[in-house]
């Protein structure tokens, strides 16, 4: 079984900051590694969990987890990301490309990584980069990587949404490509939706304060809730600006309808009058 990769154990160290006086960094001090990848729209966990060996701790409609040693982890969510917590890059390389094989993904579209310090008597604080613990628990691991893998899938959407932004302005101006583009945009909607309800609190936090206190700080740390609005409203306004040109489209068609009507008309009113008039 694979041994438990801690990424550092960090000896006393002094360190300059300026304005600030010098600090002191505890010799036990741990540093543990997050590593977040962004595989699909989606993945079927069942299917995954009948490729590995290794028993599951949990298995349900959204999430998978493994734990492959001591404070290791590898779990799988079903809106399409992997997070390994203190795995070593070769496990994780080959867990990879075992996901990739059998399921036919391509390479990992978004990737992210944070940092875990496990500092005894701190304070439990998230910051840019890396988050401060008092004691490591599974608890803490799972609620972290929940946050790291929504954010992986928000910048998989946001990628996903600039494209459909760029290709706007160049779409063809024929219904049939039109409609195409607006399903498009709506089903890439209806994908960013069918991952908005992980962003409720998990059922962990409600009666643990430890725990809401730091998914409340990892949350707005890695701006969930900001680049949601942010994503909602360039889908709608992709919407919008589809909606009135496949609406101008359809009004000059019928302009060019009723105008070939007209024409019809007056093309019979001179055959009309040329058989009055020249016979």
């Amino acid at each position: 079984m694979l041994e438990p990769q801690i990424t550092a154990i960090l000896p006393e160290r002094v360190e300059e900051r300026p304005g600030i006086e010098k600090q002191v960094v505890p010799a036990e001090a741990k540093v543990y590694r997050f590593n977040a990848y962004h595989l699909a729209e989606a993945l079927k966990l069942k299917e995954i969990a009948k490729l590995f060996d290794l028993k599951p701790l949990v298995l349900n409609p959204t999430r998978l987890v493994y734990e492959l040693a001591e404070n290791c982890y590898c779990i799988l969510y079903n809106f399409g990301a992997v997070v390994f917590f203190n795995v070593d890059s070769e496990v994780q390389n080959s867990t990879l490309e075992r996901l990739k094989n059998s399921l036919f993904l391509s390479n990992p579209v978004t990737t992210d990584e944070f940092l875990l310090e496990e500092k005894r008597r701190a304070k439990n604080e998230v910051f840019f980069d890396n988050v401060v613990v008092d004691k490591l628990n599974r608890d803490k691991i799972e609620l972290l990587s929940l946050v790291l893998a929504q954010s992986t899938a928000l910048e998989f959407f946001e990628n996903k949404v600039d494209e459909l932004l760029n290709q706007v302005g160049v779409v063809s101006s024929k219904p049939s490509k039109i409609r195409s583009f607006i399903s498009q945009a709506m089903l890439t909607k209806q994908n960013l939706i069918g991952t908005l309800y992980l962003l409720e609190k998990p059922e962990e936090t409600w009666e643990n304060k430890i725990l809401d206190d730091l998914h409340q700080e990892a949350t707005m740390m890695f701006e969930l809730k900001e680049r949601l609005r942010a994503l909602d409203y360039k889908l709608k306004t992709i919407q919008e600006n589809l909606e009135l040109l496949s609406n101008f489209t359809t009004n000059r068609q019928m302009l060019i309808l009723e105008a070939a009507i007209v024409g019809l008309f007056i093309l019979d009113l001179i055959l009309v009058g040329y058989e009055v008039f020249w016979k």
